[in-house]
């Protein structure tokens, strides 16, 4: 800019178009941001100890809480983001348990899960309800963990 207080005409031209060159190709400004894209779905154990509890690698879900009620139908999914886990209702009876560490860039807090894709937000590589990769960057499986399920309480081990 020429002046401190002023800007030039060329230097709001390169400043606009850039931005609406962004915008028209659909391109974000957040980069590698962990923006949740469906936040509902996101637990912070701190402040839900009734319904989800955290002790090292045991991970242990209270599907009877009322937070956790959708968890006991297929489609049901939550991303537990002190414990890095993805847990999802696979067909109304199986819950499975993945990282939530993305294995494309390692982002962990941005998830969502639609159509039986969970989709990582950083750079929309997918993955299926066996954790399996369907849909790139990300070149690799998430590492799945173990579930059991008594009556209304599932328990993931890591």
């Amino acid at each position: 800019m020429k002046h401190k207080d002023k800007m030039t005409r060329k230097d709001f031209l390169k400043t606009s178009g850039s931005t609406a060159l962004f915008a028209f190709l659909g391109i974000g400004f957040y980069g590698c941001t962990n923006r949740v894209t469906n936040s509902e779905n996101v637990i912070d154990t701190e402040n839900d100890e009734d319904a989800i509890q955290v002790d090292g690698n045991r991970v242990v879900l209270n599907l009877d809480h009322p937070d956790l009620e959708d968890m006991n139908s297929a489609g049901g999914w939550r991303l537990i983001t002190s414990a890095s886990v993805l847990a999802v209702n696979v067909d109304g009876n199986t819950i499975r348990a993945f990282t939530s560490v993305c294995t494309h860039a390692q982002c962990d807090t941005n998830w969502d899960f639609r159509d039986e894709e969970f989709i990582c937000g950083c750079h929309l590589s997918k993955f299926n309800t066996n954790g399996e990769v369907i849909k790139g960057p990300a070149t690799a499986d998430l590492q799945e963990f173990d579930v059991t399920l008594d009556q209304n309480i599932a328990t993931i081990l890591k």
